[in-house]
């Protein structure tokens, strides 16, 4: 298998148990740019059970909404793709509500850039609690 930036680099992240992580996006297209990675190497979320895939969206809902908690943001735009890394990761783009489709495209094409106030990571960390 090729070099996979998932299973090969260490990442900050502000969650993580056995099966997955969820890391702030180094791009910051939009301030709480985020990821929701699966720890083992499988690139769709129907090649894990039942009980994984279950796990992976209750940690995406928490993640979800404490993004949104700390950006003050109305809605997330979620983006699977997994072209330049075929390992099961889901972004979030925490957008304000008026953003319209040419400004969410910006942000996911990287063509913006938000500023991450110091503080911001630990912030989202104690918001993101799983039940």
């Amino acid at each position: 298998m090729a070099h996979c930036t998932f299973c090969d680099e260490t990442h900050a992240t502000v969650y993580e148990d056995d099966r997955c992580f969820v890391m702030l996006h180094d791009d910051s297209a939009v301030r709480g740019h985020a990821m929701v990675v699966w720890r083992a190497h499988v690139e769709n979320l129907v090649d894990l059970s039942d009980d994984d895939a279950m796990h992976f969206i209750r940690i995406h809902r928490a993640a979800e909404r404490a993004l949104l908690d700390v950006t003050t943001c109305e809605r997330a735009v979620l983006m699977k793709l997994g072209i330049a890394t075929p390992h099961l990761h889901l972004h979030i783009y925490p957008v304000p509500a008026t953003a319209d489709r040419a400004a969410v495209m910006a942000a996911i094409d990287g063509r913006t850039r938000e500023e991450r106030e110091e503080g911001f990571a630990a912030a989202v960390r104690d918001k993101l609690t799983v039940c």
